[in-house]
């Protein structure tokens, strides 16, 4: 498994929290995912099927900020 972290800018809070690990978990090979709205750490544990930028543009394709 591989983890890569990503920094989602302007979280609003634990709402965001189901939508966010919805949208990553559509993508193959995904274990598990950790958001920390306070901080705006997306925590991602992964096969090699996904990689960090399958992750980003998931997110963004969604309408979200990634740093």
């Amino acid at each position: 498994m591989h983890t890569t972290v990503i920094t989602v800018c302007g979280l609003e809070g634990e709402d965001c929290i189901p939508d966010i690990t919805n949208i990553i978990h559509d993508l193959p090979g995904i274990d598990s995912v950790e958001v920390a709205p306070e901080t705006g750490a997306v925590s991602v544990e992964h096969s090699p099927l996904v990689g960090e930028v399958d992750i980003r543009q998931a997110l963004e394709n969604a309408g979200y900020e990634v740093r």
